[in-house]
């Protein structure tokens, strides 16, 4: 056993003999970097930004308050056409009631046991997120309440993503700083890296509809 293994077996020795709770190590947040982007305070601004963004990827970015969320999630389904809609865990069960009352139309369960071939068969996904990164115009899910924990699960041709004004941070970076680093993440930018890309849907859902309630 030469050095470098004898001192991770000692680390690891260590961490077994510790109390559950002791074993996680705080990750210090970085401070937000100077010329990042607008000031935070200024939420309307943030907003302009990332739908400028998201329009370069050939998403769309709609501003609604939160009493309207059923009736703009019920309208931008019913503009794609969707018959069926995955429900992630912990999604709002007013969000989908509006558009799930018309015949014809099924929510179906975010299930782990889903294959991607399954969920490729179906029509479209609504989701919250964890933030969104105005900068760049991405959105990031981390599988928390009304988000997606399997890529898969994203699968669908149209993304819709209800996004509170104040989870919209300047860049990247400062989101990252405010999630937690113990969970994965899943970055969301649109159809495609620029908004004439010959092949919508390479980097993203064909339509990404992203909710802003302000």
């Amino acid at each position: 056993m030469n050095s470098r293994e004898d001192l991770l077996r000692r680390i690891r020795d260590a961490l077994v003999e510790l109390p559950d709770d002791e074993r996680v190590v705080p990750v210090p947040h970085a401070t937000a970097r100077p010329g990042s982007g607008p000031e935070r305070g200024d939420l309307a601004e943030l907003v302009d930004l990332l739908a400028e963004r998201l329009a370069q990827h050939g998403a769309q970015l709609r501003r609604i308050t939160a009493a309207a969320i059923p009736d703009r999630v019920d309208g931008a389904l019913r503009e794609h056409g969707a018959r069926s809609v995955i429900a992630p865990d912990g999604l709002p069960g007013e969000w989908l009631a509006r558009w799930a009352a018309a015949e014809g139309h099924r929510i179906v369960p975010d299930s782990p046991l889903a294959t991607a071939s399954e969920t490729e068969q179906v029509d479209a996904v609504v989701t919250t997120c964890a933030a969104a990164a105005a900068d760049i115009g991405v959105l990031v899910l981390d599988g928390g309440e009304g988000q997606s924990r399997r890529p898969s699960t994203l699968a669908p041709d149209c993304h819709v993503c209800v996004v509170r004004a104040e989870q919209i941070q300047p860049s990247l970076p400062e989101v990252m700083d405010r999630l937690d680093p113990r969970r994965s993440t899943i970055l969301v930018s649109g159809p495609s890296a620029t908004a004439d890309a010959v092949a919508p849907g390479v980097h993203g859902p064909r339509r990404l509809i992203v909710l802003v309630v302000e």
